[in-house]
């Protein structure tokens, strides 16, 4: 069974593969549940379609908590969901906000390289105007409180608030109507952030692009419609729509720029 799970995925995904498995079969012969770390949309779907081969149950907290990273729950068959279960916690970040502003990219620069921690132990980063939240694991959320005192240079506290006053960024994606050649991933990712082709299969080859969670380096990739794209240090997007042709024969798209998470 497992060689003809693996046919169906990509070789990047072979380790979580191998670690999902071995998590359903252990919630089935234990049957207790057990809670993942955060993981990315790609990953939850492998985790969902995996687990439609054992007996257990799996619950995403993205579908109580709206967010893109989710912590998995996976459980026996008896098993009644409790959300407080996920071991998710919400952080607020407090700071002077009349004097200064933080950013996403700071809020993540703090948390991977000053704390020294892992991306899978904090999930969604939110900032709405002059608010900040993350998403954390529950069992770490006094470890984020009290090392976390400074983002860049701004003096900030973490405090835990409730779940629901998780703020809504219902403005956060813009989009954009471009023309491309092709739907070849080196155009798109050119086109988009008005890069030369050069520089866009220098990004691919590099290993800085990512299509759908997965890292890909081959610039002629086709890109299919609602596919995620993330360009490391220029950002996200999506293509929404195909609309025609121009009179030269160009694909005339609507792309969806997203923010990071």
């Amino acid at each position: 069974m497992v060689n003809n799970i693996y046919q169906h995925f990509s070789q990047d995904d072979q380790d979580f593969l191998d670690k999902s498995m071995a998590l359903l079969q252990r919630v089935e012969d234990q049957y207790s549940f057990e809670t993942t770390a955060f993981l990315n949309p790609h990953q939850v779907a492998i985790l969902k379609n995996l687990s439609k081969q054992y007996d257990v149950q799996v619950f995403s907290s993205s579908d109580y908590f709206p967010s893109e990273f989710a912590k998995v729950l996976i459980a026996p068959s008896y098993y009644q969901l409790d959300v407080e279960d996920f071991d998710l916690a919400l952080l607020e970040i407090v700071y002077a906000s009349k004097f200064y502003k933080v950013s996403h990219s700071q809020i993540m620069g703090t948390l991977l390289h000053q704390l020294g921690i892992e991306r899978w132990t904090f999930g969604d980063i939110i900032v709405v105007d002059d608010r900040a939240q993350v998403f954390v694991d529950r069992r770490l959320e006094e470890y984020f409180i009290t090392n976390v005192s400074k983002i860049a240079k701004v003096p900030v506290r973490l405090k835990k608030v409730s779940l629901t006053e998780q703020l809504q960024n219902l403005s956060a994606t813009k989009t954009r109507d471009v023309l491309v050649s092709s739907l070849r991933l080196d155009k798109l990712v050119a086109t988009v952030f008005k890069l030369s082709r050069s520089q866009a299969v220098e990004l691919i080859m590099g290993k800085q692009v990512k299509q759908n969670y997965r890292t890909i380096d081959n610039p002629s990739q086709q890109i299919a419609l609602g596919e995620l794209i993330s360009v490391r240090k220029y950002g996200r997007f999506k293509v929404l729509t195909e609309n025609g042709f121009s009179k030269n024969g160009k694909h005339k798209l609507t792309v969806e720029l997203l923010p990071s998470k």
